[in-house]
């Protein structure tokens, strides 16, 4: 299950960046400014916003399973329809349905790792998982250098589609329901036949207080009931904060290599550094946070990340400096975000899960759609890479304030605590 929701997760993170891997290619072949792009890259992330707000409480009322076929199936099918794209206003709203698939798939993904992986290894199944984003960059960046050359801009959507589509079939055989919702809902004999094939021995996962719960109960109240309120208004302003520097940085950082005056070719390289610190940043990150827990690791993390933005920004002399530099960003950026998945999940209970980590993600999308439009808008100011940079640091050093005063932190592992 680990290796089919990775999978889910890096054709999700190959298409979220689709755009970015086309974008200057698309712009020289339909005769654009580079700036222009930007609500294309935002028309695909507020798709992102509706779709996790609608797809993560339909995980929680209907099931982790059919969300995570339906969202794999949309973002799938309109990827490989915007291929054929024939105007600016037909690209927007194909980018637009993308993304509904495309946010629908991270916070059911993330509600079934959490409920099927060990306390213990929560932190690492999950930051596995999201390897699949970074890695998902890694891939797409490689194999739009080769195609983008020979075949244009079309083809980094064919492959994008294709390949989920192509899933589909494993996924509808091999994926599980999760124990814990089905045990929420009732569905004990479908629980018990699960947990069977997983091991014959095995008991319900989910505590008896948690089955209380009824199945009416509408999911989004949970998030404002009495001890959660305060944590979901900060860790939403957590996400806002943190994926609008996200999403400036995956969209505009290979066109800013070009306008730092490299080859477009060294554009691509940037965007795998990126995405290299993106997939290197969680493994470490979840391993800190099993031995620290969130508290401490979470703030730290994204004031690393607010420095390494500042710095970028002032280098733009030497490439292989700010190669390193750019990675750093995806270090401690990508690795926050994956972190602040995993804390979501922590804090809501069963039965609002997949709500939780999906409004979160809702919200932080509708913040993320400002990172390309602002970036787009300092473009066409011609303000300087250091002052792009700068104006998204802000917003990660108030990322890492509000993350701090989180109440519901996850604490540290406490046996490997003791073990150390």
């Amino acid at each position: 299950m680990l290796g089919l929701c990775t999978l889910i997760v890096l054709l999700d993170g190959f298409d979220v960046q689709a755009a970015a891997f086309s974008g200057p290619a698309l712009a020289v072949a339909w005769q654009l400014e580079r700036s222009a792009m930007g609500p294309v890259y935002a028309a695909g992330l507020a798709g992102m916003a509706v779709g996790a707000l609608l797809l993560g409480p339909l995980g929680d009322r209907y099931g982790r399973r059919p969300a995570l076929l339906l969202s794999v199936l949309a973002f799938g099918g309109c990827t490989l329809l915007t291929a054929w794209a024939q105007n600016f206003e037909q690209l927007l709203a194909m980018r637009f349905v993308t993304g509904l698939g495309l946010g629908g798939a991270l916070p059911n993904t993330t509600a079934l790792i959490s409920e099927y992986a060990p306390r213990r290894h929560r932190n690492l199944c999950v930051a596995v998982t999201f390897l699949g984003i970074p890695l998902g960059g890694i891939v797409g960046g490689l194999l739009a250098s080769w195609l983008l050359p020979r075949y244009g801009w079309p083809s980094v959507y064919l492959v994008g589609g294709l390949a989920p589509l192509a899933l589909l079939p494993l996924l509808w055989r091999m994926l599980p329901e999760s124990v814990s919702f089905l045990v929420s809902k009732g569905a004990t004999a479908q629980a018990d036949d699960i947990l069977r094939r997983i091991d014959p021995a095995a008991a319900a996962l989910v505590k008896p207080a948690e089955t209380a719960a009824t199945a009416s109960h509408f999911p989004v109240r949970v998030l404002f009931e009495p001890g959660y309120a305060g944590d979901t208004l900060k860790l939403w302003a957590t996400f806002f904060t943190n994926l609008i520097a996200v999403y400036f940085l995956i969209s505009w950082i290979p066109t800013l290599i070009v306008e730092a005056g490299f080859e477009l070719r060294y554009a691509t390289w940037a965007t795998v550094a990126l995405n290299l610190g993106g997939a290197a940043g969680p493994l470490l990150l979840a391993r800190l946070t099993t031995l620290w827990g969130t508290r401490r690791v979470l703030p730290a993390t994204l004031l690393l990340a607010a420095l390494s933005v500042i710095i970028t920004g002032r280098v733009s002399q030497s490439l292989p400096l700010l190669l390193v530099l750019v990675f750093c960003c995806g270090f401690f950026s990508f690795g926050a975000q994956i972190s602040l998945n995993t804390l979501a999940a922590h804090i809501y209970p069963t039965r609002a899960r997949s709500t939780g980590v999906g409004w979160a993600l809702g919200i932080g999308r509708i913040g993320s759609i400002l990172g390309p439009l602002v970036g787009g808008l300092l473009l066409q100011m011609k303000l300087g890479l250091a002052n792009y940079f700068l104006v998204f640091s802000t917003l990660l050093f108030a990322a890492a304030a509000s993350a701090f005063v989180v109440r519901r932190h996850q604490p540290p592992d406490s046996s490997k605590t003791r073990a150390g």
